[in-house]
């Protein structure tokens, strides 16, 4: 399976700031790879999934660790990374969150 990984500014930046590294998510990109559909899909956002991945830095497994939003666009086989947080952040996206997501996947469907 083939995937394009692209990742938006605003989770390149919390990815860093979380202190996540380019091994971490090269280990993501692999899990993705082997199945994009392996995170939880979130209702009423167009696309979005959730993974949870570890955080060694922090010592802490996936459980505690953080949240990956992503949305796989099959046809284009390009996996965009949305978001990332810790638990402690939040536990799920707002409603409006969702709305807003859900408008910029339908861009990002037909560009």
């Amino acid at each position: 399976m083939n995937r394009t990984f692209i990742e938006v500014p605003m989770f390149t930046k919390k990815w860093h700031e979380l202190g996540l590294t380019d091994d971490d998510l090269r280990n993501l990109e692999n899990v993705l790879l082997k199945n994009p559909k392996d995170g939880d899909a979130i209702q009423g956002t167009g696309g979005l999934r959730k993974i949870r991945i570890p955080m060694e830095n922090k010592g802490k497994g996936k459980r505690g660790g953080a949240r990956v939003i992503y949305v796989d666009i099959e046809i284009k086989e390009i996996i965009y990374f949305i978001n990332v947080y810790t638990k402690n952040e939040k536990d799920d996206l707002s409603e409006d969150e969702k709305k807003a997501f859900k408008a910029m996947i339908k861009i990002l469907k037909e560009v």
